[in-house]
């Protein structure tokens, strides 16, 4: 008895031991090396931006159609604004409103970086239009804010990357390393139109880049509750499925119900589904976010986040008490169109609804698709997974590349101790397409506690997109 309360104490004290080293080895470090720039004032790139948004160049989905006389005037706006980005840099379109710029360097042998934004917009759903302080697409600017569909997503990235490029052109700069401008124009249904295409001709050129940077990550200084901002760079994406559901039982008269409509087994199939999450991975984009963050944390939570072997279970479980970090760790699952019936007193014959589902590496859409038909367990609902738009979760670019850490220089350049790290980007951008031929594929724009994204008052602080353009302008002088 004597030696086996020795050898647990022996074993205690071993546990203690390596969970101390592992918390006082993880304690952040407030020296960056790094001074932050004072960002300089671009005059008339906010007037540009608001100018952009009045533009509507919405996408409404893969098989609807765009209204071409928008892209059209988005084109004529881009040529008036960045006259010599138009007349000096290389240009090419893709199905007529997706666009590449060529900006050749003086040392061909460096593989280029591609800078990528997206010139379509979410639509404004008409009950919600009244909702917004200012008009969805007024591109208004009041208090130092532009307003308006796109600012956030992503013509505020386009438009920083233009004006970067352009300022630099007057000032007569030649970059070392060629820089390419890849502009998509379908980006918010699939990107096949436009992404998918000018990768297609990256590869087939045999152009492989050393750097892709697209939308995705951003600065937040509201979530991670550590007294300093968090900038959060993209490594990988989760994937995309859609999975639809459909039930046909005879309807009828409503004055006659049966005891089940297709509606009633259609509503207990999505209540199943809702009711139980597919089972939580820390990916490891998302582990060492946790780290990194945790690192200035309390020394109770450093101990937890810097021993997830032994505390991944309470910590998930933390995770999914907010909906942001439950889309970290979790595939999602939620039902996005439901559609039934024609007429009040008619009972519908056939009810039907689309889940949209965002994947977690580690799992794929088979696992997804299989996932919901066990949860429904019912012969009556047919189950089925859309290939349209189907993406499994990408391949990541780890956080020792050298793609990484330049870019981690180059935001504490221009925000104040700031803590950078690599994250799990849970939507789907352009830049996937690039991910099987270019090692190093980041999602990041500088701006600051985003408001509006695909909502209600989407809006972007004027300071910000001066922080955008600054950062986008060191990164194409960079050597």
């Amino acid at each position: 008895m004597k030696k086996t309360l020795t050898y647990l104490l022996i074993a205690a004290s071993a546990l203690l031991g390596i969970l101390t080293f592992n918390t006082l080895r993880s304690a952040g470090n407030d020296t960056t090396g790094i001074q932050p720039e004072k960002i300089p004032v671009y005059d008339s790139s906010a007037e540009h931006l608001a100018e952009a948004i009045r533009i509507r160049t919405v996408s409404f989905g893969d098989t609807l159609p765009i209204d071409t006389a928008q892209f059209d005037a988005l084109l004529r706006f881009m040529e008036r604004t960045y006259p010599l980005m138009h007349a000096r840099l290389e240009h090419r379109t893709f199905n007529k409103y997706s666009h590449v710029f060529k900006w050749k360097g003086t040392d061909t042998a460096l593989a280029p970086n591609v800078l990528m934004a997206h010139l379509d917009v979410v639509p404004v759903e008409a009950a919600a239009e009244g909702k917004w302080t200012q008009p969805p697409f007024g591109g208004s600017i009041v208090k130092d804010t532009v307003w308006g569909r796109g600012a956030v997503d992503d013509k505020g990235s386009a438009v920083a990357i233009m004006e970067a490029t352009e300022g630099l052109l007057r000032e007569g700069f030649v970059p070392k390393r060629t820089v390419y401008l890849c502009f998509g124009h379908d980006e918010e249904v699939s990107g096949k139109r436009g992404a998918a295409k000018i990768s297609e001709w990256f590869r087939e050129s045999g152009i492989r880049p050393a750097l892709v940077l697209d939308e995705g990550g951003m600065i937040d200084t509201r979530r991670f509750d550590i007294g300093r901002p968090v900038a959060v760079i993209g490594t990988g994406e989760k994937g995309y499925t859609n999975i639809d559901l459909s039930v046909e039982i005879p309807g009828g008269h409503s004055s006659m119900p049966e005891r089940e409509t297709a509606i009633d087994v259609l509503n207990t199939a999505i209540s199943k589904v809702r009711a139980e999450q597919m089972p939580a991975v820390i990916p490891p984009a998302v582990r060492e976010l946790l780290q990194r963050t945790g690192a200035y944390q309390s020394f109770g939570k450093r101990m937890a986040l810097s021993n997830l072997w032994l505390f991944e279970g309470p910590v998930v479980r933390q995770l999914e008490s907010s909906k942001e970090t439950n889309a970290f760790v979790h595939t999602t699952l939620v039902p996005t169109i439901v559609r039934s019936g024609i007429k009040d007193n008619v009972i519908p014959s056939v009810a039907k609804a689309t889940f949209n589902s965002r994947i977690i590496p580690g799992q794929t859409s088979d696992d997804v698709l299989e996932f919901v038909k066990r949860r429904i367990g019912d012969e009556r609902v047919r189950v089925t997974k859309q290939t349209v738009s189907l993406m499994e979760p990408s391949a990541s670019t780890p956080s020792s590349h050298p793609a990484f850490a330049k870019m981690e220089e180059l935001t504490r350049r221009v925000v104040p101790q700031v803590v950078v790290s690599p994250f799990l980007l849970i939507g789907a951008t352009d830049s996937r397409y690039f991910r099987p031929f270019s090692e190093a594929v980041l999602n990041f724009t500088p701006m600051q506690d985003v408001k509006g994204f695909h909502g209600i008052d989407e809006r972007i602080g004027v300071s910000d997109l001066h922080r955008m353009i600054h950062f986008y302008r060191l990164l194409i002088t960079d050597k």
